[in-house]
């Protein structure tokens, strides 16, 4: 069962787990025994202690994981939800995104590669790849040199690990980075390409592709790409209250924009197409095919 869920779903439910706990403790209760009642009068807690729906959403599919009664289909607890959905709807992280074009402007300067130390040319890199392809920092994290494949057109990454997009019947993504001829400082392929050659005599036998441009030149793990993401927007301009996961946002806006179609969008970036993720949470105001997106993104 446990195996079922990914590690950044079970890290998202300690806190819930934690809460829970002490919920017992109070009521001078098991903690292992869950009932759709003691489930909802936990949930009446959450919510009257100003959490909001996702947060509460959260907590429900917590207990549904260890509880041996049927939580998740409780009709009891499910009506519950749809009242706390009306008083207090889900809304996205942002009301506007950052525009990635003034940000591109500048990124574009970084060129050309030769000059720039390692540090620079990792942090261009990563930022390119995440907006460039509108994945999460998890399969950023996961692509190995090994599946990589150049083709006359650019590169192909494939990326065969498990990730959150992963799902029963589901193609695993295929990243396709174009080379850009007319715009070679956002050209992502080429960068990544000199990454490797810069790389190469640093990080041994490591085949994913990221490591550190400090020593030991490390494999690095999402949090630290997530670091480099945050970092270099700041650098370049953007808003601090934007994460590293507002590419995501960001890059997915501007594709449709730009006219990129809404089903192409949700197939590269990981959605289903019965998804409604995007037009409730990224398809968000900006302020102020396959090879297509990349260019779509980066290119004017």
């Amino acid at each position: 069962m446990i195996a079922s869920v990914e590690n950044s779903t079970l890290k998202q439910y300690e806190s819930s787990y934690k809460l829970w706990w002490e919920f017992n403790q109070e009521t001078q209760s098991d903690p292992f025994s869950i009932t759709a009642k003691k489930g909802l009068s936990f949930l009446t807690k959450r919510f009257q202690d100003g959490a909001s729906y996702g947060t509460i959403n959260s907590g429900k599919a917590a207990l549904a994981l260890i509880a041996r009664e049927e939580i998740a289909n409780s009709d009891l607890i499910n009506r519950f939800m749809r009242g706390v959905y009306k008083k207090r709807p889900g809304r996205p992280r942002y009301d506007t995104i950052w525009d990635v074009d003034p940000v591109l402007d500048k990124l574009a300067e970084w060129y050309p590669l030769e000059p720039l130390k390692l540090k620079k040319v990792t942090k261009k890199l990563v930022l390119l790849l995440a907006l460039g392809t509108a994945h999460r920092i998890q399969t950023l994290a996961a692509i190995k040199i090994s599946n990589i494949i150049e083709t006359q057109k650019g590169l192909e990454i494939k990326i065969p690990e498990h990730i959150k997009t992963s799902r029963a019947g589901a193609v695993q993504p295929l990243l396709k980075l174009p080379f850009f001829e007319h715009k070679p400082g956002l050209c992502i392929a080429r960068t990544l390409l000199h990454y490797l050659t810069i790389t190469k005599d640093l990080r041994g036998k490591e085949d994913y592709l990221l490591i550190s441009f400090q020593k030991p030149h490390a494999k690095v793990s999402r949090d630290t790409i997530g670091r480099w993401i945050k970092s270099t927007l700041r650098e370049l301009g953007v808003d601090e209250r934007y994460t590293a996961h507002s590419t995501r946002h960001a890059a997915t806006s501007k594709a449709a924009e730009k006219g990129v179609n809404i089903d192409e969008i949700k197939r590269i970036a990981g959605w289903s197409q019965k998804s409604k993720v995007f037009a409730d949470f990224y398809n968000l105001p900006i302020k102020t095919q396959d090879d297509d997106f990349a260019k779509r993104v980066m290119l004017t």
